[in-house]
């Protein structure tokens, strides 16, 4: 199998990453901070470890604030309705998944002002718009990188607009952290992640970090259960981390997570570009020179994710995807991504386009037989 789907799950997992997982289930195996025998201390040292990891990743000083979950769209949800309430107003972009779109809409129905603010046909936002629409926000979500385009917008330029206007800005780094450089000196309050695409890691993690000057009083905890922590108290703590981490911790996939994040580091973001520009160039280029073929990517010399999202004229994106699986055995997605509103933007709504994602480990050779692949259907 030819696998071009690391944009919904990086694929395969470096080595380190399956091993500490399965060292975890093997040797390990008890529940973080639910006890005191040897195996709960030593689960309980994972996720302190991973906690560090990620603070460090992304340029935290308090472990403290990284708020583990089950997934990236379990932490936004966590802000967006543990913050917003009738008659505030959120801004957002029309780029948006809709891990951040579904629950705005949720909050719409209850009262609470939501506005997108546009984006050009290459995903970009548009700065004075959006400069506009943030007043009276009390709060903006946006994503880093686009998971149809690989757009990559200007996080400094965003959060400069936004502290400008008093407006708290959480920035969903699903698709970017990894790829490139994300972390709290660009300005953001809020850095909310998964574990499972760039980072490495396994499906079932993902979380929050919260910036050191950013109150996180201001949000009400979704859920409320056992901590490990005051377990006399029949309230949730108020400390973080355990005011937003009711349940049992996912040991395994976070002793998987950690290893992935060590694995970047020992590779270094600069090189982990490089190596997914290299593919992920040579695969858009090759498609661009084929005839009715249009890559939907941002312009030459604009930080991008490694997403080739593709049309061909006269072609319904299901087939395409269908033939390259059922004929090539080369695993990628069609349709909207989860994004439609990102599709009406760049202009391939209703048909979508079919998205191949190089990872670390996509070779020369994949990219060759894809692009053979994508020939022969258009013969």
């Amino acid at each position: 199998m030819i696998y071009l789907d690391n944009a919904s799950t990086s694929w395969p997992k470096p080595e380190s990453v399956v091993e500490a997982v399965s060292d975890y289930i093997r040797n390990i195996g008890a529940s973080p901070a639910r006890g005191n025998c040897t195996a709960a201390l030593d689960a309980l040292g994972v996720v302190l470890d991973c906690r560090e990891a990620v603070a460090s990743f992304f340029g935290g000083g308090n472990p403290l604030n990284v708020i583990f979950t089950h997934n990236v769209t379990w932490a936004i949800n966590t802000v967006l309705h543990g913050m917003l309430k009738n008659g505030d107003k959120v801004v957002s972009s029309s780029m948006e998944h809709n891990a951040v779109t579904r629950p705005l809409t949720a909050l719409s129905e209850k009262g609470v002002e939501v506005v997108y603010s546009p984006c050009d046909r290459q995903g970009h936002l548009d700065l004075g718009a959006f400069e506009r629409n943030t007043d009276g926000a009390k709060l903006a979500v946006l994503n880093h990188g686009s998971n149809v385009t690989g757009t990559v917008q200007d996080v400094a330029a965003i959060s400069k607009i936004c502290r400008s206007r008093g407006t708290i800005f959480m920035l969903d780094v699903a698709q970017s952290a990894g790829i490139v450089p994300v972390n709290f000196t660009q300005g953001a309050d809020i850095i909310a992640f998964t574990g499972h695409k760039g980072l490495m890691g396994v499906p079932g993690t993902g979380g929050m970090v919260f910036a050191d000057r950013f109150n996180p009083d201001q949000i009400q905890s979704l859920a409320q259960g056992g901590t490990g922590s005051l377990s006399e108290e029949s309230r949730q703590p108020d400390f973080l981390p355990d005011r937003f981490e009711a349940g049992t911790m996912n040991g395994p996939g976070l002793a998987g997570l950690l290893a992935g994040i060590e694995y970047l580091n020992s590779i270094g973001l600069q090189e982990i570009y490089r190596r997914k520009m290299k593919v992920a160039g040579m695969l858009a280029r090759g498609i661009e020179e084929i005839k009715g073929a249009t890559v939907h990517r941002p312009s030459s010399g604009k930080l991008w994710t490694a997403v080739v999202s593709f049309t061909l004229a006269d072609s319904c994106t299901a087939s395409i995807a269908d033939y390259l699986s059922r004929e090539h055995n080369i695993c990628c997605r069609h349709g909207f991504h989860c994004a439609a509103s990102a599709h009406r933007t760049i202009g391939t709504f209703p048909g979508g386009t079919v998205r191949l994602s190089p990872g670390l480990f996509t070779t020369v050779n994949d990219i060759e037989m894809a692009l053979k692949a994508v020939r022969m259907y258009c013969e």
